[in-house]
């Protein structure tokens, strides 16, 4: 029963996620949770062979390996954390954003995660641009006048799951998604 609540769980996460997108409300409900299902496997595949092939499912290891910079930026210029592609590609952290999150999460065993959480889902990102293409655009489905209808956010719960499944986590890592949200906007500035 708690592996099906778990279960329950990922898929009502990412249902959250992708319900900001207009164009999810139009796919069929009865496709709905078929489409995060292999969205979320994605993820997790991609977790189970970048670290078998390079041997590490630490995201600063891989990121080192894959030739991914991992910095921290300061002030206004970024609130959360991004990737950048080039060459080399970059991962950048708000440095307000960890400063703020391990102060109010006090739990030692989750705040000595976040870097990693944060490292891991952009090294996703990186994966998407340069190895296995985006995620969200294996997903399109027919609009009007033959144009074609992406639901963005498919990429997102594809690499909340690789961060999930890398890290051998049991809760989404979605959740530090609105733990950020929440202090950023509903409680007082620094």
């Amino acid at each position: 029963m708690t592996e099906a609540i778990k279960e329950r769980n990922r898929l009502t996460l990412a249902a959250l996620e992708l319900t900001r997108d207009k164009n999810y409300h139009r796919l069929p409900q009865s496709e709905q949770v078929h489409l995060i299902k292999e969205v979320l496997n994605i993820g997790e595949e991609v977790a189970k062979w970048v670290s078998a092939e390079y041997g590490t499912s630490d995201p600063r290891a891989l990121a080192e390996k894959l030739g991914v910079k991992v910095f921290g930026a300061e002030g206004g210029q970024i609130r959360g954390s991004e990737y950048r592609p080039g060459t080399p590609g970059e991962i950048v952290i708000s440095r307000k954003l960890l400063d703020r999150l391990h102060k109010e999460v006090t739990l030692p065993d989750l705040s000595d995660r976040i870097l990693r959480f944060v490292i891991a889902h952009e090294l996703f990102h990186h994966l998407e641009k340069t190895r296995i293409g985006l995620v969200y655009k294996r997903f399109a489905f027919p609009g009007p006048f033959w144009t074609k209808w992406y639901i963005k956010g498919l990429s997102e719960v594809a690499a909340q799951s690789f961060t999930q499944a890398l890290l051998g986590i049991e809760i989404s890592p979605q959740v530090f998604d609105y733990l950020t949200y929440i202090l950023f906007t509903c409680l007082r500035p620094d």
